[in-house]
């Protein structure tokens, strides 16, 4: 859905009454730099819960929204556990273990990425809101003090989704998309993405603060970008497992 991954969405030129007619264009811009350029980033998450904080220090790599590596470098007890997307093949390494697994696509769908509210779509590369889904243009909406286009989005037949739509509020202006709600029919709302702040980054405008909230925002977790850098040597041959062996905390 992660997007996603997600951080770097190209700005978007002034819209007008034609362009709010067509919400596939809104999205398509939102969307072209994110998953068209391969990048290298570090994160930090912030899961919080009402007796205790969990916290995550991440390295990722990524190229389009099909292929991605992250590495998590802290704390201590999990610095070294690995994921690895290559297109429809998935596979997860584990330090204790030295072992590389696969893992079954449906993964993608599970909520709670080691104990926080961003999905495993969310960090691994999310589904695209122009391509796989159709468009309903709902209007404008202020979200986060920001004027935005809301465009409901659902999924077209055989995409891997567990939402049974996403509501998506894109900004007016340049800074792409601000809020992200992936609902059901039968249990609402299953997860929220807020874009907080953001920030240019290796000349890509993007968020670099987000919130991912679930169960009616009672659990919160907020991601930071810290490092982000355009990565144009990545290609699909360089997602491997045995890579995933290789690439060290």
């Amino acid at each position: 859905m992660k997007r996603f991954l997600l951080l770097g969405l190209v700005a978007l030129l002034p819209l007008t009454s034609v362009t709010a007619q067509n919400p596939t264009e809104i999205l398509s811009k939102a969307e072209k730099s994110a998953i068209g350029t391969s990048s290298y980033s570090e994160l930090s998450m912030s899961a919080k819960r009402a007796r205790y904080t969990r916290e995550l220090d991440i390295k990722s790599w990524t190229h389009t929204n099909k292929y991605a590596l992250i590495v998590v470098t802290g704390p201590e007890r999990d610095r070294g556990t690995r994921y690895l997307r290559a297109d429809k093949q998935m596979y997860s390494f584990v330090p204790r273990t030295g072992k590389v697994v696969k893992l079954p696509q449906s993964m993608l769908m599970a909520g709670g990425f080691m104990g926080t509210d961003a999905s495993m779509d969310n960090l691994l590369g999310q589904a695209s809101l122009a391509k796989d889904f159709t468009h309903e243009y709902l209007g404008t909406e202020t979200v986060n003090s920001l004027p935005c286009h809301k465009i409901k989005c659902t999924p077209k037949p055989g995409v891997p989704v567990a939402a049974d739509a996403v509501v998506a509020w894109v900004h007016t202006g340049d800074k792409g998309w601000v809020r992200l709600s992936f609902q059901s029919t039968r249990n609402g709302e299953l997860q929220r993405m807020d874009a907080l702040e953001f920030g240019r980054m290796d000349g890509v405008q993007m968020p670099v603060k987000l919130q991912f909230s679930t169960q009616g925002g009672k659990q919160t977790t907020l991601m930071t970008v810290k490092v982000w850098k355009k990565q144009p040597q990545l290609s699909p041959a360089w997602f491997t497992p045995e890579r995933l062996e290789q690439t060290q905390p």
